[in-house]
């Protein structure tokens, strides 16, 4: 029997992609940048050219900031300001595809790109729309889906007096109130458009403005888990979190699952070594410590120090694991402290018995069992099923050359050590039948040949080893009733 094949087996946890390598340095887990509120229309857009990772102060900055100062101006124009509010949200629309969106692209979510190239996806061009219908003074909303975002203005109803909502599919120029009959002027300018499958309006959520904005950032950073660019991710995904934290719970847990997504894919990256691992681990820890911790962080946080110590076994790295168990083994879940345990147990028998023959193995395990560092109950435990294994590796090597004599006594005192295990015992009762075998079958050649005082001596030797043994006591009957 192998001892590995009863140890438990913990593979490193990719909670979210496969097999990826570690950076070198860690990312900051600080916001990339720092905002309140969103109350206008430029703060709209100034979070979204911050979300789109444009730089202040840069030439693009400049030049984005000067476009929708145009956008601004021409929205608030009495051409446009002056029309009914459906109307007037129906103009921005046409207006926006008349003098910037021309291209559409699945990927292109960052709103400086959109006003650089014209090329846009759901996201970019639905803050750009926003940003642009708060200007004209539209009650403006985000809608998101799980693979969709679009925008609804909220306009008077005339037959009701209650506000009515208008969505605005803005991928599409004939988006504006999806399904009636619209025309646009300078079609031909627009290269390519987008027509939105029904099912991906399924589900749809009424987000505040900091979400809808922040998809900019879910998006790259999206892009970014693919491309392992974490020290991008991570400070990203840190401001879109920042900037709603604050706002009710439930509206938000998708912003707040992504953000934990990011540093848990993160500590789940594969390390060079267990000394790197402990490092990234110490900044996963520094995240909770910022940010907070939940279900998903702590499971997280379990495995990654469970797979640190399975690393310093692997590595017989005892010194880091005894400082690694010692530093978290307080923010391990009560489930976790037996395993972590275990694995510190393994890594220092494994370390200490290295290259020792089996008896000397046996001898090394004896001794550590009455050490300070084994004395938890998970320990001893753990050391005993070591000790069971080199028993058994032992007393193999005996009942492969056939010595049951030997192996019977070495099994007894196996049994001493560990009287509980049923593997051991079994052992010991295999030498036993053996031994038993051998002198009756002994005993029985010597009988048969009619040389009875030495199938006496046979018997007599054997039932001084085994006074209680049937088989024996019976041949020995047997022999007085013949020899009489």
């Amino acid at each position: 029997m192998k001892l590995k094949a009863k140890l438990i087996v913990i593979f490193f946890v990719f909670c979210i992609c496969g097999k990826i390598s570690a950076q070198t340095a860690h990312p900051s887990y600080e916001p990339l940048f720092q905002m309140d509120e969103l109350d206008t229309a430029d703060d709209i857009f100034e979070a979204a050219l911050l979300f789109s990772e444009c730089e202040r102060d840069s030439e693009t900055w400049d030049r984005c900031w000067k476009k929708f100062d145009t956008i601004k101006t021409d929205v608030t124009s009495s051409a446009i300001i002056d029309l009914q509010e459906e109307e007037r949200g129906r103009a921005i629309l046409k207006y926006l595809y008349q003098n910037y969106l021309t291209d559409y692209s699945l990927n292109q979510t960052k709103i400086d790109v959109a006003l650089d190239t014209g090329i846009y996806n759901c996201v970019s061009s639905a803050v750009l729309y926003m940003a642009a219908a708060k200007a004209a003074g539209l009650e403006v909303r985000g809608q998101s889906t799980t693979q969709h975002a679009f925008c609804a203005i909220y306009v008077p109803d005339e037959k009701s007096g209650k506000l009515k909502r208008i969505d605005v599919e803005t991928t599409n120029p004939y988006g504006f109130n999806p399904g009636s009959k619209e025309e646009i002027e300078h079609e031909n300018q627009i290269k390519k458009y987008y027509v939105v499958p029904k099912k991906y309006y399924s589900n749809r959520q009424e987000v505040s403005d900091g979400v809808f904005v922040g998809l900019i950032a879910g998006n790259l950073c999206a892009d970014y888990i693919k491309s392992q660019s974490y020290t991008k991710a991570v400070p990203l995904g840190a401001a879109r979190w920042n900037l709603v934290k604050n706002q009710p719970a439930k509206s938000v847990a998708s912003v707040r699952n992504s953000f934990d997504i990011l540093a848990a894919n993160y500590v789940n990256l594969l390390p060079p070594s267990a000394a790197s691992y402990f490092s990234t681990l110490n900044w996963f820890t520094d995240f909770i410590g910022r940010w907070g911790t939940d279900d998903f962080l702590q499971k997280n946080l379990d495995s990654s120090i469970i797979n640190l110590l399975v690393l310093c076994f692997q590595e017989k790295n005892y010194p880091l694991a005894r400082e690694a168990y010692e530093k978290y083994k307080s923010k391990l879940s009560p489930s976790q402290v037996a395993k972590s345990e275990e694995i510190i147990t393994d890594t220092i028998i494994i370390t200490a018995t290295d290259g020792l023959v089996h008896e000397e193995k046996i001898k090394e395990i004896n001794r550590l069992l009455l050490t300070e560092e084994l004395s938890s109950p998970a320990c001893q435990n753990r050391a005993k099923l070591h000790l069971e294994s080199y028993w058994l590796e032992y007393l193999n090597d005996f009942m492969n050359s056939r010595d049951f004599e030997l192996g019977y006594t070495n099994a007894t005192i196996a049994l001493n050590q560990l009287p509980k295990s049923t593997k051991i015992k079994a052992m010991q009762n295999g030498f036993y039948n053996n031994q038993i075998a051998m002198i009756h079958n002994n005993f029985a050649k010597q009988a048969n040949a009619g040389n009875f005082e030495a199938a006496t001596a046979i018997l007599e030797e054997g039932l001084e080893k085994f006074p209680n043994d049937k088989t024996l006591t019976k041949d020995m009957a047997d022999l007085l009733r013949v020899k009489k």
